[in-house]
């Protein structure tokens, strides 16, 4: 059994069905791992799930009042809140337990049992509020129809999941005080209410008891009998208390482990590394894995990892875990999702919110669900515009670095170092900082743009509000450029018209939905650049490149690098006097990164450099940046960065951007 959909509605920051606010979660059996940016609703997920199955180990946690969405429309709390769970796949025996709350889908051969809960909770006004009618009232129920009934007993138990919360104090939660998390997960372990018989048997002193009750209470008993235990005992009595005493009934101590209960010995139980040294500490990475573990006793391991209902909810696993053990964590329960103990029915459910990239990139993309402004968007094939052949490259591709985009606000795709390295900075001179506006860049080369773009279109609406721009390029030289190709490489002149708008037309053929493609004018990211009146930074970029250290990739510094810059600017002043048009003078500029004489990454690092510099860069206001700068740039970092201003630089029709005609 798994949970197969969860519907939220009026709870947090999911709102009412009237307003298109409610949400509606779609899970897989096996390992769900929910991402996004802060507040876009993941812990809401986990808290809805938790409200409507409960725990393992009973924490109390409860409806309450500011639980209750605010409507923006209304200005104030919904009266009620709604969470649906319907759970599929149930064996037999699951079944059979919750027999009386299931519904049937289908006719014969092929019904199938499922289970419909929901709980329900409502405000009530303060003036209804007594001694006997609590602020918020709530229940869960099951079944077939609207009414169904009350779930408690032996189903509610049944249902419970197994939650691991987010680290706050691992430290204090393993530690032995009252009420301690290890005791609450050691009071759900199986076999443990035996653990309460008292069996010492204090007239036969060679009996060995087996339970912690008895066991404790023959180590009560040994104490008293040590020496030093036993003056103090004496001491304390007969030096003080008797003194205090009043009337005929004296005051007696008695220094002992007091612990009468099974509850006062679990409170009094730590784990620790056993490797560790008397008196050393270790960090807060090793005591959240020890946090962890303990969290993971509390799936009932009777059955190595076969609870009745095997569901896990995470919060955050990765908090103070260095990248290598955040790999250990989520392969670990990656493997676990997929063991089926006895069958298909009851593979190991796991849901879990996480801001690493790290844990992000490590599961298959099917498993995904990407959580964006209290709406969720799973990445399954049932979801996305991505085919089988996407999911089988992303599983190969999808790294740490590209995983980021599951967290922002928008993506810029790209397909080289050249414009993952210049784009931060070209986004702050036109006033949109992708680090101020959330914008991730994903590098994915020449064969992958649209494989990433296609995560985030769904195959219905709601569509992601995450806008992704994609930067491709035409790719075919200007005629000028002639004498720098081989002689099988066309040129624009002998392309006809219609090739070239196919050509355009097949970058742009998968957008949609948030999803657009802005396709250089020319030729490519650096050609076109070099159009512009950036033409002579870039100049000066490609010839630092040129001279770099190969082995240590080193600029030119000191006199040096100022003879190369002389040498640069006054061979562009040529150019000029010499009455070159614009295209030529950029396929001179061009000519070494093609000749792979300079590195196009190495160039966009110097000229970004350069750019960052106050005494080195052009003093144009953002408007003149705006207009000097490819206007397919400026379009696909205003759709990046969500700007309602999208006018820049208009590319000549045709697709050529000519800085000087």
């Amino acid at each position: 059994m798994y949970l197969h959909r969860l519907e939220i509605e009026n709870f947090r920051i999911f709102g009412s069905r009237q307003e298109d606010g409610h949400g509606v979660i779609d899970l897989q059996p096996g390992l769900n791992l929910l991402v996004g940016e802060n507040d876009s609703g993941k812990t809401c997920v986990i808290d809805a799930i938790r409200l409507l199955v409960g725990t393992v180990t009973q924490d109390y946690f409860t409806v309450q009042e500011s639980d209750f969405h605010v409507s923006v429309a209304q200005e104030k709390l919904a009266p009620e809140l709604t969470i649906l769970g319907e759970f599929r796949g149930l064996n037999s025996m699951e079944a059979g337990a919750l027999l009386e709350y299931l519904s049937v889908e289908g006719d014969g051969a092929e019904s199938e049992f499922y289970l419909r809960m929901w709980l329900k909770a409502e405000r009530n006004d303060g003036k209804e509020i007594s001694s006997r009618r609590r602020r918020v009232t709530y229940e869960v129920r099951a079944g077939s129809d609207e009414e169904g009934k009350r779930v408690e007993g032996a189903a509610k138990d049944f249902l419970r999941a197994t939650y691991l919360k987010p680290l706050r104090d691992a430290v204090s939660e393993m530690s032995a005080r009252k009420g301690s998390r290890l005791s609450q997960v050691l009071r759900a372990y199986p076999g443990i209410k035996d653990q309460e018989k008292d069996d010492w048997n204090p007239n036969d002193m060679d009996s060995k008891p087996k339970t912690l009750v008895g066991i404790m209470r023959k180590a009560e008993n040994d104490l008293r009998e040590v020496d030093v235990i036993k003056n103090a005992t004496k001491d304390v009595n007969e030096k003080y208390l008797e003194h205090f005493s009043l009337g005929e009934v004296p005051l007696r101590g008695d220094i002992n482990i007091r612990a009468h209960g099974l509850q006062q010995i679990l409170e009094r139980m730590e784990l620790n590394l056993d490797d560790i040294a008397e008196g050393a500490t270790r960090g807060l990475g090793i005591h959240n894995l020890l946090f962890i573990a303990t969290e993971l006793l509390a799936l009932t391991p009777s059955n190595d990892w076969d609870p009745e209902f095997p569901l896990l909810l995470i919060e955050e696993p990765e908090a103070h875990l260095e990248p290598q053990r955040q790999l250990r964590l989520i392969e670990f329960l990656r493997d676990h999702s997929k063991r089926k103990p006895t069958s298909p029915q009851n593979q190991m459910q796991i849901v879990l919110t996480s801001h690493s990239p790290n844990l992000a990139s490590r599961i298959s993309a099917k498993g995904l669900i990407v959580m964006h402004k209290g709406r969720a968007f799973p990445m399954g094939p049932r979801f996305t515009r991505l085919n089988q052949s996407d999911y089988e490259f992303l599983e190969r591709f999808l790294d740490v670095t590209k995983s980021n985009m599951f967290f922002a606000r928008g993506v810029l795709i790209v397909e080289g170092d050249a414009e993952a390295l210049l784009l931060p900075t070209l986004a702050e001179k036109i006033g949109r900082s992708l680090t101020k506006h959330g914008v991730s860049i994903v590098k994915v080369g020449h064969v992958g743009l649209f494989r990433y773009s296609r995560v985030f279109q769904q195959k219905s609406n709601p569509q992601m509000s995450v806008r992704v721009s994609c930067l491709a390029d035409r790719d075919i030289p200007p005629v000028e450029a002639k004498p720098l190709l081989s002689a099988e490489r066309k040129t624009e002149n002998e392309w006809p018209k219609d090739k070239i708008d196919s050509r355009i037309k097949s970058r742009k053929a998968n957008d949609g939905g948030p999803v657009i493609t802005e396709v250089s004018p020319c030729w490519t990211f650096e050609f076109d650049l070099a159009l512009t009146d950036l033409a002579p930074y870039l100049h000066v970029a490609i010839s630092l490149a040129k001279s770099a250290n190969p082995t240590h990739a080193s600029f030119p510094i000191g006199n040096k690098a100022k003879e190369i810059i002389r040498k640069a600017n006054a061979e562009y002043k040529q150019w000029h006097d010499e009455g070159k048009s614009a295209k030529e003078i950029a396929c001179l500029i061009y000519d070494p990164l093609l000749k792979r004489q300079a590195s196009k990454a190495e160039t966009a690092q110097c000229i970004a450099s350069l750019l960052e510099r106050r005494h080195c860069a052009p003093n144009w206001d953002e408007a003149h940046w705006r207009q000097a700068l490819p206007g397919y740039l400026v379009r696909a970092i205003d759709h990046a960065t969500g700007a309602t201003n999208t006018s820049g630089a208009e590319d000549e029709e045709g697709g050529s951007l000519d800085a000087t005609s």
